[in-house]
């Protein structure tokens, strides 16, 4: 099954997304669940059971996205968390060995885009780039969870464009700012269930302009999505609605030769196979 978050009539919803339109669940149980993070949270089954017998409701063109968990508690994002990124990147950054732990940064709120809106350029960054990854999202609350039954935590998986300021990124010693930017994040347009996927037969890829940019499976994946989900757990609570970003493949403007960056006017698509496409313009920073 695949899940989305949207506006309709004016008010925020969620539900359940088909080949001919979308299921709407924001009544489900008398609005029992506010949002697709508390239906993460307690809600799936009753959810399933509703769709398996209802019919399309809305159609999808007359809903406007909105990022897949839009109020999610935590955004973890893996760096150089693949084989192909480290090895293009190991000279120009002065890498010694691949990393023995994931190394991860947090993503703001309101970094998040829906897919169908635009990325924002800051004012002053002139090497505005893309990466495209896999985000899971977190079903169900865990702490030190092990390797072997982290996936039992995670609900579903979707596209997402880790933008990057790589000015403010590389002027620090941290990346936090250049990974921070207004609404640099792309993550939708939906998610797909875990139940529904073969996580292993994944394929990501990044086009731009319609250029194919990034090209990536799993097995590229240094730490593994379940590596991931477990450490984390390690050092804190996962949530439902909490989202790991899991890394990106080589092939991100900043490491191409020539390089190469957003502007103005560009569209991004991070599809990922058996969840959809996601598809960001990009527009210069609004000043106003």
């Amino acid at each position: 099954m695949k899940f989305a978050s949207y506006i309709k009539n004016g008010n925020h919803s969620y539900g359940v997304v088909k080949d001919d339109g979308v299921i709407d669940l924001g009544g489900l149980l008398g609005g029992q669940f506010a949002d697709l993070k508390s239906l993460l949270a307690g809600g799936m089954e009753e959810a399933a059971a509703f769709a398996q017998d209802s019919p399309v409701d809305t159609k999808l063109e007359d809903v406007q996205l909105l990022p897949v968990i839009p109020n999610p508690g935590v955004v973890w994002a893996a760096g150089m968390n693949t084989h192909s990124h480290y090895v293009e990147a190991k000279d120009a950054m002065g890498l010694k060995e691949i990393p023995k732990v994931p190394m991860f940064f947090l993503r703001a709120t309101n970094t998040l885009v829906a897919s169908g809106e635009a990325l924002e350029k800051p004012l002053k960054e002139p090497a505005f780039d893309y990466e495209g990854e896999i985000a899971l999202i977190i079903g169900r609350r865990c702490r030190n969870v092990s390797v072997e039954d982290a996936l039992d935590h995670v609900a579903g998986y979707a596209p997402f464009n880790d933008g990057s300021a790589r000015f403010y990124q590389l002027s620090s010693n941290q990346v936090t700012t250049g990974k921070n930017a207004y609404r640099s994040g792309g993550f939708g347009p939906w998610m797909a269930t875990a139940d529904s996927l073969d996580i292993d037969e994944m394929e990501l890829t990044t086009r731009v302009n319609g250029e194919e940019r990034q090209k990536m499976k799993v097995d590229d994946l240094i730490f593994s999505f379940a590596q991931l989900v477990s450490h984390i757990s390690e050092i804190n609570w996962l949530e439902p609605g909490d989202v790991i970003v899991t890394g990106s493949a080589e092939g991100a403007g900043a490491l191409r030769d020539p390089r190469v960056f957003l502007v103005a006017g560009d569209t991004v698509e991070v599809e990922v196979s058996g969840i959809g496409t996601l598809v960001n313009g990009v527009v210069e920073q609004v000043t106003e």
